[in-house]
């Protein structure tokens, strides 16, 4: 270990570099007083007796004041008092009041008092109300001396007993008697802080907390006013910081806690309310440090579970168990716990399955729990009451976790897992019917698809009954009318919505698409005049430029059908406002299909056939509208890709900055436009050669839905030194992202692969590099990918990879279905410790056996052991 250097000495620097007045006032002004005081001593004692020494002597008194006002921050008193007495020794300056303060810290009044009738603080008459303060402060805090050593007609004295009143009137709640006593005080007294901090005070009345049990905001802010007023030179700032603390939420006051003395919070926790019982329960847990172990916590709730209550103490302390219950339950009785019941360990088990990320086993284990808190009442569960809210809590909590029902359509099989969720969720408002948001959340999952709506009218009905003017419930009833094509309803409902909530934008729009729809619906059966009926009520509700641009298209191909003359004319004149380009002949394409009218017949009748040169600006355009659309979760028509994939790909040398050319590509990712996402790639890599995230899109682009070992090595091995470049930038989202694209579309080992064998292999020239690899080979490639993927991520890293949704994780949540917890845990160490996987519990492939479905599971459930 490396010697430690010694700091040097002040007089060694001062040796080493010259001393000027410059630099002593350099040091001063920096906060280098010991430097500073040790400087302008030298330059006194060099100066002439004849110079003028008044400024080195001021100076080094600024530097005395500073190091006393160090030495105080940090409460060493009889040190700053020294370099006060220093300052008085130079002599003609004027009495300093902290000098004064720092004597009363100490205990010294009797040398306080000359000051008092020195001719410095009656010059100064800010300084000595500073000083009066201070001594009022002491004077209350029953410092002895001062009393005696004033007049008896000193206001110090005379207020001292009205200050007292206030103080005691406050601490026994007597709102009366303090308002009197504050009124007693004068406006210029020495008390005249305190007078605030009482009002501050007294705005905080017990009643004024909100549900957590803190002050609300209005008691807050008008206390916290108040307190402003407070020098933090004066005497009464400590109790001032005290008051400040109490004001502050439970969340905010806990860390600063820790940092003020054993004074200071102990009057917090008065100021607060806190009972004495809390406050030794605080005082006993800093004594655990500050990552106390599980048992050590145990005991201590248990010793206090009086004041915490039997059953918060009870449930909490079952947390304490986790992530090793059937350890954690041996020391449960030890650190005094009742003995764990049947249900503790349903609870125990409930909280175990999330940590592992699966769906069906956390919907299992709350589900068992729930069955178990219903049985255990007594005769039944009454909606609303306790007992009934805790079980729709649990019956709602996979939801919660996962929100399966926000990203799915409605399942029309009871032992999906959507299914089981629905299920429970409606089992949940059986016991708490007035949860609006499992309402709502109930009928959008039902209308997603269209495939449901008598299940969503069911809903819909029994959440009228309760709320039958929320516009909540309207809007979903307005919602439920359009799925089902009752547009004169919905435009009924909406009126509705809109006579509480005319600014209500997303009801109009929605309404406005309905008609679009039904418009869109007529003609496509070639009915152009009802179309036109929808279309015109469709106006009535518009008021956007988008769904202004909407109705125009369609009215201009409902006229088009119609043989109206003007409907050419319209959408001429709609696509020249778009500039006649990509983005013009999208929506044309796009409004088109959805009309059932052919799209390159279309753009052939309007001229917009030709391709025509884009810029970058149309080239923006046409991909926000692309996003727009695919937002809503439909994807493009193949006939875009046909009319508009050649034009596109010619645009991809235009000169864009890279984050566009990402945008791009990401938003290709997600449509069937393979060639030209990488055309867009290519690009950019000649632009950006080697940018790890334009090598995943050329390679995925390319080699869409084929497995690894299909692909040209060197097509790999570039990927690959993509990846330890995305993984030196730190990009762990990308590098994931291209783990997962070497995997390809399923792992070696988990079930049958899609797109491997059976299906010949890509003709390359590279291809005879390959030949010679037999199935171990392969197998052991897999292995090395895996334990490079573990060795980035690390164990817990790579575990989480294995709950993303997509095929790799599908695989992994295979295997530990068929493995088990304990066999895949020992495969990630193998993988990780680079060992050979040979010997590990993997099954003969002969007989692969992909395990009961989920919902068998569901409904052959096996009795597991509780503790």
């Amino acid at each position: 270990m490396a010697k430690k250097q010694k700091r040097p000495s002040v007089k060694a620097r001062q040796q080493a570099c010259p001393i000027t007045p410059e630099s002593a006032r350099a040091d001063l002004d920096s906060g280098r007083f010991r430097e500073a005081m040790a400087g302008f001593k030298d330059l006194l004692k060099q100066a002439p007796a004849g110079e003028d020494r008044d400024g080195l002597r001021i100076g080094l008194a600024d530097a005395y004041e500073g190091r006393a006002r160090q030495l105080g921050a940090k409460g060493m008193h009889k040190e700053a008092l020294v370099m006060w007495e220093n300052r008085a020794a130079l002599g003609a300056l004027p009495v300093h009041p902290d000098h004064a303060v720092c004597l009363l810290r100490l205990g010294r009044v009797a040398q306080v008092m000359p000051m008092l009738e020195g001719g410095s603080l009656t010059a100064d008459p800010e300084s000595r109300a500073l000083l009066l303060g201070h001594l009022a402060a002491q004077m209350l805090a029953g410092t002895a001396g001062i009393a005696e050593a004033l007049p008896a007609d000193d206001p110090i004295r005379v207020q001292a007993t009205v200050a007292e009143e206030a103080l005691d009137a406050y601490c026994v709640g007597n709102d009366q008697a303090l308002a009197q006593a504050l009124k007693a005080i004068p406006f210029r007294s020495p008390y005249r802080d305190l007078v605030q901090i009482l009002k501050a005070l007294s705005r905080l009345d017990p009643v004024a907390r909100d549900h957590r049990g803190d002050w609300t905001e209005v008691a807050r802010n008008e206390a916290a006013k108040l307190l402003d007023r407070i020098d933090d030179n004066s005497g009464f700032a400590g109790l001032r910081d005290a008051a400040r603390l109490a004001l502050l939420s439970e969340i905010e006051l806990a860390p600063k806690l820790r940092d003020i003395g054993p004074a200071t919070r102990d009057l917090v926790f008065s100021l607060r309310g806190w009972p004495a019982e809390r406050a030794i329960l605080w005082n006993e847990l800093q004594a655990l440090g500050n990552a106390p172990q599980p048992k050590q916590l145990l005991r201590l709730m248990f010793r206090h579970r009086r004041v915490l209550g039997e059953t918060w103490a009870h449930e909490r302390g079952l947390r304490l168990l986790l992530p090793k219950p059937q350890t954690g339950a041996k020391w449960w009785i030890e650190a005094g716990g009742k003995p764990l019941r049947k249900i503790d360990g349903y609870l125990l088990d409930a909280w175990e399955s999330e940590a592992e990320s699966d769906p069906w086993k956390v919907a299992t284990y709350w589900q068992d729990h729930a069955d178990l808190m219903a049985d255990a009442a007594e005769p039944r569960v009454e909606p609303g009451s306790d007992a009934a809210l805790r079980i729709a809590l649990v019956l709602r909590r996979t939801e919660t976790l996962f929100k399966i029902l926000e990203r799915m359509e409605p399942d029309s099989d009871p032992e999906s897992l959507p299914g089981t969720i629905v299920a429970d969720l409606e089992s949940s408002l059986e016991h708490d019917p007035d949860d609006r948001a499992t309402y709502l959340s109930l009928i959008a999952y039902y209308l997603r698809g269209g495939k449901a709506l008598k299940d969503a009218r069911n809903i819909l009905k029994r959440a009228q009954a309760r709320w039958p003017t929320d516009k909540a419930v309207l809007t979903a009833a307005m919602d439920t009318a359009i799925a089902s094509g009752a547009f004169k309803k919905a435009a009924t409902i909406a009126a509705d919505i809109l006579a509480v909530d005319p600014i209500n934008s997303g009801v109009r729009e929605r309404l406005v698409e309905a008609h679009l729809a039904h418009a869109r619906k007529n003609l496509r059966v070639k009915r152009a005049d009802l179309a036109m009926r929808a279309l015109a009520l469709a106006e009535e509700w518009s008021r956007t430029e988008r769904t202004r641009e909407r109705l125009e298209l369609v009215r201009g191909l409902a006229e088009l059908l119609a043989f109206d003359s003007r409907g050419e004319g319209r959408l001429q004149a709609l696509a020249e406002s778009l500039g006649n380009g990509l983005a013009a002949r999208l929506i044309l394409l796009l409004e088109a299909g959805a009309c059932g009218i052919p799209g390159a017949r279309l753009l052939k009748q309007l001229g917009l056939a030709k391709a025509s040169t884009s810029d970058a600006a149309d080239l923006r355009a046409f991909f926000a509208r692309v996003r727009a659309h695919l937002d809503t979760g439909a994807k493009l028509p193949s006939e875009v890709g046909r009319e508009l994939k050649g034009p596109l790909k010619q645009t991809a040398r235009l000169k864009l900055d890279q984050g566009e050319m990402e945008s791009i590509c990401e938003t290709l990712r997600r449509t069937d436009l393979h060639d030209v996402r990488l055309a867009f790639a290519e690009a950019a890599l000649k632009r950006w050669r080697g940018e790890p995230v334009f090598e995943l899109h050329a390679f995925e682009a390319r080699h869409r839905g084929v497995v690894p070992w299909n692909v040209p090595m060197h097509e790999t091995l570039r990927l690959e030194q993509a990846l330890e470049r995305a993984r030196d930038n730190g990009d762990s989202r990308l590098v994931h992202r291209i783990i997962e694209a070497l995997s390809g579309p399923s792992l070696p080992f988990g079930g049958p692969l899609r797109g491997g064998f059976g299906g010949g292999f890509n003709e390359d020239e590279w291809d005879d590099e390959d030949d010679d690899i037999d199935d171990g080979d392969m197998a052991q490639r897999s292995i090395s990918l895996l334990a490079d993927m573990i060795r980035t991520l690390g164990p817990s890293g790579f575990r989480a990879l294995m709950q993303m949704p997509g095929p790799v994780g599908e695989s992994m949540r295979e295997i530990e279905r068929d493995l088990g917890k304990e066999a895949l845990d020992l495969l990630i160490n193998a993988l990780a410790a680079d060992m050979n996987a040979k010997g590990l519990p993997f099954p003969d492939p002969g007989d692969f056996n992909p395990g009961p479905s989920p919902s068998t599971r569901k409904r052959n459930r096996a009795k597991r052991k509780r503790r």
